[in-house]
């Protein structure tokens, strides 16, 4: 299915459902709609990172909420399709993004997030979505994050939802 004909939910500004969009008029108009983050993460505090096709660097594994998912159903089905893997989730909250996004033509792109968190090993990586992944410590990556203005080495969701993750860790 394309972006132009996959369907998603608007939002407001708490959460609750407005109006079924097309993803492809989300990202256009800046429509807020859901996604579901995934942290894969291990026992020295570091985080999986994930390096898109286009280079950009990302959430270990993220996507849309889909028509009649809710937030846990995406994060689940968005690891195994991203990184081919199924573990325990542990909810770590919800925040809300707004970005411009370079590889979304510069479009202003606003998310409601829930944010998971999971220690366990990527699987088989999807060949056309995820280039590749690494390890790293999530406190230096959030450094290096600060001299991206543009969002051209990190997607912007990523730099929302990795502070996040930060602060939740930190309390």
């Amino acid at each position: 299915m394309s972006l132009a004909t996959k369907q998603v939910m608007m939002v407001d500004e708490n959460d609750n459902d407005l109006e079924v969009v097309s993803r492809e008029r989300t990202h256009k108009e800046g429509l807020l709609h859901r996604i579901a983050v995934v942290y894969l993460v291990r026992d020295n505090g570091d985080v999986l990172v994930q390096e898109r096709m286009s280079g950009r660097l990302d959430h270990s594994a993220a996507g849309h909420v889909d028509l009649g998912e809710d937030y846990f159903t995406a994060a689940k089905r968005e690891l195994k399709e991203e990184l081919g893997v199924d573990c325990e989730l542990v909810e770590l909250g919800k925040i809300m993004s707004d970005e411009v996004e370079p590889e979304a033509g510069e479009n202003r792109i606003r998310h409601f997030s829930m944010v998971y968190v999971a220690n366990c090993e990527p699987g088989e990586l999807v060949k056309d979505e995820v280039k590749s992944v690494f390890l790293a410590n999530p406190q230096e990556v959030f450094e290096q994050m600060k001299n991206d203005v543009g969002n051209y080495k990190f997607c912007g969701g990523f730099k929302a939802s990795l502070k996040f993750y930060l602060d939740k860790k930190l309390v």
